[in-house]
């Protein structure tokens, strides 16, 4: 990979594979912006990451992305900071515990996190992702995503509620919102249109579950000496961030850096414009 000068932001980086990513572009001579919920946890990254390399562009970011208003403080002080953006990774995301629970906005969790945090981020650094061409964004999927039974009547599982259920869900959610993040580029006709894609990391050994009461905690517990690294992980991640948008299929899904078919419903595209508009009436965003 050849050093260059691009500004990057990570949510979910202060561990797993988007530390390991932060790592790795900044060696690599990309500006990286790191987002973490706790501020010394996050200082002490970029830490770690400027003692390896003296010469590394970091920033930190602080929020808590399960809450609507921290989400848009994050945006906020971003577009303060920085009049553009080359690549997000919306890469924070988590399995709930096994009962149902809220945040302060009165959405499900799962579905606050993995779903509409990175709605949000996209939307509110859309403009500074449109200020650089060749921009993109990254959202960190899941093979679970096969699990995937879209129902948006009940997109917040108050009738009926299962963590593993609702974590399949909103990986498969993120890869239709590539889908008609797509399709308004589209018919807009858009000269510099923006990347989406969605990728698969492996089944990691991190510390994915740990503070979840679901099975996907027993899972990782007892079968993580036989996973693979967070090095493995964060590769496709790594690769997508490093490759012009013409080598990559637009709301592609990609797994070991190759593109893949999703198991998407029969009516993906209808889903995914009804999700979107869904998101955008729950934060009260406007994206594009």
């Amino acid at each position: 990979m050849m050093a260059v000068s691009k500004r990057v932001l990570i949510t979910g980086a202060t561990e797993g594979i988007g530390k390991e990513a932060a790592f790795q572009l900044a060696a690599n001579g990309f500006e990286v912006i790191l987002h973490g919920r706790n501020v010394e946890k996050a200082a002490s990254v970029k830490q770690e990451i400027q003692v390896r390399y003296p010469d590394a562009k970091l920033d930190v970011l602080i929020a808590d992305l399960e809450n609507r208003t921290d989400t848009m403080k994050l945006a906020d002080t971003f577009n303060q900071r920085y009049d553009s953006l080359d690549v997000l990774i919306n890469n924070a995301g988590g399995v709930m515990n096994k009962v149902r629970q809220e945040t302060v906005d009165g959405w499900e969790r799962t579905i606050a996190l993995n779903v509409l945090a990175p709605f949000m981020c996209s939307a509110l650094l859309l403009p500074a992702l449109q200020r650089r061409p060749g921009a993109k964004i990254i959202h960190t999927s899941s093979m679970a995503h096969i699990m995937g039974k879209p129902n948006l009547g009940d997109l917040m599982y108050e009738t009926k509620f299962n963590a593993q259920q609702a974590y399949g869900d909103a990986k498969l959610y993120v890869i239709l919102l590539g889908l008609e993040f797509i399709r308004r580029q589209q018919l807009a006709n858009d000269t510099n249109p923006i990347g989406m894609y969605a990728f698969h990391p492996g089944v990691i050994a991190s510390n994915f579950a740990k503070n979840s009461t679901s099975l996907y905690h027993h899972f990782f517990r007892l079968f993580r000496p036989f996973l693979g690294s967070v090095k493995q992980g964060a590769d496709t991640m790594i690769y997508l961030t490093a490759q012009p948008n013409e080598a990559l299929r637009n709301g592609g899904y990609y797994v070991k850096r190759k593109i893949k078919r999703a198991r998407l419903p029969a009516n993906a595209l209808d889903v995914a414009a009804q999700l979107w508009e869904r998101c955008e009436s729950l934060t009260g965003i406007r994206f594009g």
